[in-house]
């Protein structure tokens, strides 16, 4: 099995990949897609991998099968996944050639504006979580209002319009009113397999322990009473990966968000993300990046 990995999004606003038939020349975006060049290398998006940042792919065709935080979906024209920020996730797909989708990737900064100019959609938002899915089936009329902004889009920056514009921006802003409109939804059925309630609550119990340094495979067994051997195969069964390995990728990828936020030392970013020492977090950081915290630091400034 290949590693899984981190793509760090270099962009501070958001940036759009449109992978349609009606789009093959996507390379003319690349200039206003920093991280496109990381983006464009196909091989990293299929396999597990994680954003520091909020991803939503727009599916329009193909065979694909969609696996998220445990879950694993199959796609459907009119679905949407929307993946938080550290989220591991993979697509799963038969024919790239027939695989088509268009991928939005939105900045933190960028998504704490919306959500303050419109408290609505964070409202909704909090509304789809709860319901345990991280893909939404969209009827058709607003599906295709979605794709009609989004070629708006591509055909702005194409133009030579920058992604940090006013226009793209409310256009963008139009996109997610829509998505996260309950009323936008049909009920989804395409769950490939029963929801398992057991791993939910271990990923998030995980996920608010992260900070711990003494999280480990012994301690998060003994919390749910099972035996470390059969939770060692069930959590890889149902992540695709080994527990260490889980926990690893998402302490990198708060640390690359904190990073690029640049407000604390990188040593103190190291511990606060539940490293014991910064030693053992730059060893691991430049195995997975291949370049050094400092470095990122660096690049994202530039």
């Amino acid at each position: 099995m290949k590693q899984s990995i981190h793509i760090p999004v270099v962009n501070q606003s958001f940036e759009i990949h449109d992978f349609s038939h009606k789009n093959q020349s996507y390379n003319l975006l690349k200039k206003y897609n920093e991280s496109a060049e990381r983006f464009y290398q196909l091989d990293p998006l299929f396999r597990l991998h994680t954003h520091d940042c909020l991803e939503i792919l727009v599916f329009l065709g193909g065979d694909c099968n969609f696996f998220c935080e445990g879950k694993t979906y199959t796609l459907r024209r009119g679905d949407i996944v929307v993946v938080p920020a550290t989220a591991v996730h993979q697509a799963i797909v038969k024919n790239i050639d027939d695989y088509e989708r268009i991928i939005i990737n939105i900045s933190n900064r960028l998504m704490a504006n919306f959500v303050t100019v419109s408290p609505s959609i964070n409202e909704n938002i909090v509304y789809q979580k709860t319901q345990g899915s991280y893909v939404l089936h969209l009827n058709a009329a607003n599906f295709q209002e979605i794709i009609s902004l989004l070629h708006e889009m591509t055909h702005r920056i194409k133009n030579g319009e920058e992604n940090f514009s006013f226009t793209l921006q409310y256009l963008l802003f139009q996109v997610l009113q829509i998505i996260f409109d309950p009323a936008s939804s049909l009920p989804n059925l395409n769950n490939k397999q029963e929801h398992d309630e057991r791993i939910v609550s271990i990923l998030e119990y995980i996920e608010s322990h992260l900070a711990e340094p003494d999280l480990s495979l012994d301690k998060v067994s003994s919390y749910f009473h099972l035996n470390r051997y059969y939770f060692s195969h069930y959590f890889k069964k149902h992540m695709n990966l080994p527990f260490y390995r889980y926990v690893s990728l998402k302490r990198l990828s708060f640390a690359v968000t904190m990073i690029k936020q640049n407000q604390i030392p990188i040593e103190k970013i190291a511990l606060k993300c539940g490293f014991p020492d910064y030693s053992s977090f730059y060893r691991l950081f430049k195995k997975e990046y291949n370049l050094s915290p400092k470095n990122l630091q660096k690049e994202y400034k530039q």
